[in-house]
């Protein structure tokens, strides 16, 4: 059994791993450990991560100097279509292990075996439609007696006036399957309702709030499930570039600031879900987010993956300096059959990351920040020092990250920056942003040159 990160690293780096993701940070603990051999993403790693983590990058991004809003999964397939003319006859005779963000796709291995290597793939999880679909999500809370929104499921295109008289003026349409906010719509108005995409299925449920948890948990290879630490969820912060419902970050330290009688339910909910995600075979880690209304905590969904969180939970657990295992390192390790040790830990961290997105129309980023370690000056950030997370952060300092390689053509919704800082720049709503938070926002704005929109791509 595998306790600790030196246990960890003799056992990996010999080992050859294929890290593939839509953005390097996702795997930043993996690097930061010396997991990875090599890496695919659609967005390109930060200048200076190859040498620093000793890692071979590949990005579609590189190529194409083009980045948008989505999740990352036509990148991901535009990588590994090239990926036998990236490494030529490198890989030839190697033996790659595949530590992804998320479940895997059949043609990933077909494109490793053109190089010659060979890809070993984790088992699959479990096929249930509990795991990857929202309306299926809700009918197995209540089975467990977990408490979450009302909700219904239409065809077509909701029809406000049916619907108001069930949920209010005001709901929330989704689709069962988005992720990270994609495809989910505030409909306050029958012409908002009728500006939706007709689909087979939307999920239609009470808008409760904008308060939101994310809780991380883990499922060992012995079936325990354990809950580990959780986080607000920086939801749809309109003031860096996010639509309603979208994904922009988390903050660690910010439920000491909430309702711990809610708080406390997201956990004890969470170690629920766990128990039951065992009883179905799911081993790794997951995710759980909650809704909170008062001292109530209503549950929305679950992943069953690494999160857009889960590199900074990995920043938290590795700055405690005590060699414990980052959680990402062990879902590596167990979704490959090695069991691991891991105690939680759920005292407070002060990690916080928020997602700044390009909200105009299609230009290109002509002049474009170093990334690393800020300090805000006098309403200037002033470079410190090299940064690649957390961990070089200062007291007083906002870390860079995921920024766009000069002359990147940014599409509506495209990531700018992660801003990585230990306080906090949003109130406890996560939506909207501090005086402080709204500071580094504008001062990063100013470190941009962007292409006067439709001249430029």
């Amino acid at each position: 059994m595998i306790a600790t990160l030196e246990d960890a690293a003799r056992l990996l780096r010999p080992a050859a791993h294929l890290g593939i993701v839509s953005r390097p940070l996702y795997l930043l603990p993996l690097l930061r450990a010396g997991a990875l051999t090599a890496l695919l993403s659609s967005e390109a790693a930060d200048a200076g991560w190859a040498e620093r983590f000793g890692v071979e990058l590949h990005s579609l991004e590189e190529h194409t100097l083009s980045r948008d809003g989505g999740p990352g999964g036509p990148g991901l397939d535009g990588v590994t279509a090239r990926l036998a003319g990236l490494v030529g006859a490198r890989w030839r005779g190697r033996e790659l292990r595949l530590a992804g963000y998320g479940g895997q796709r059949g043609h990933w291995t077909a494109a490793v075996e053109a190089t010659g290597a060979r890809l070993l793939v984790p088992p699959p999880a479990p096929d249930r439609e509990v795991l990857v679909d929202k309306t299926a999500m809700r009918e197995w809370f209540d089975h467990l007696g977990v408490p979450a929104p009302a909700s219904t499921v239409v065809s077509g295109r909701p029809d406000h006036r049916a619907l108001r008289d069930r949920f209010g003026a005001v709901f929330v349409a989704q689709s069962p399957r988005g992720s990270a906010g994609n495809g989910t719509h505030l409909v306050r108005s029958a012409e908002e309702a009728a500006a939706l995409p007709e689909r087979e299925r939307w999920l239609v449920s009470e808008y409760v709030g904008d308060t939101a948890i994310n809780v991380h948990g883990f499922v060992g290879l012995d079936g325990l499930p354990q809950v580990l630490r959780p986080s607000l969820q920086l939801i749809g912060v309109e003031a860096a570039g996010a639509g309603f419902g979208q994904y922009a970050g988390c903050d660690f330290g910010a439920p000491e600031r909430l309702s711990p009688v809610a708080v406390r339910r997201c956990l004890d909910a969470t170690e629920r879900i766990g128990w039951a995600l065992a009883g179905l075979g799911y081993r790794g880690v997951f995710g759980a987010d909650f809704v909170l209304r008062g001292d109530h905590a209503l549950a929305l969904e679950i992943n069953c993956r690494m999160q857009g969180s889960s590199w900074l939970l990995g920043e938290t657990e590795l700055e405690r300096g005590d060699g414990r295992l980052p959680t990402s390192v062990r879902h590596v390790l167990e979704r490959h059959g090695v069991p691991t040790l891991g105690k939680p830990d759920p005292d407070r961290a002060d990690g916080v990351q928020l997602t700044v997105r390009h909200a105009g129309a299609p230009a290109r980023a002509v002049r474009v920040p170093e990334g690393g370690a800020y300090a805000l000056r006098e309403g200037a950030l002033v470079r410190r020092g090299d940064a690649a997370g957390l961990l070089e952060c200062g007291p007083e300092e906002t870390v860079l990250v995921n920024l766009p390689p000069a002359g990147t053509l940014l599409r509506p919704g495209a990531v700018l920056a992660r801003l990585v800082t230990r306080s906090p720049l949003t109130a406890p709503d996560g939506r909207t942003l501090t005086a402080g938070g709204r500071g580094v926002v504008d001062a990063l704005h100013r470190l941009y040159s962007i292409g006067v929109s439709g001249t430029e791509g």
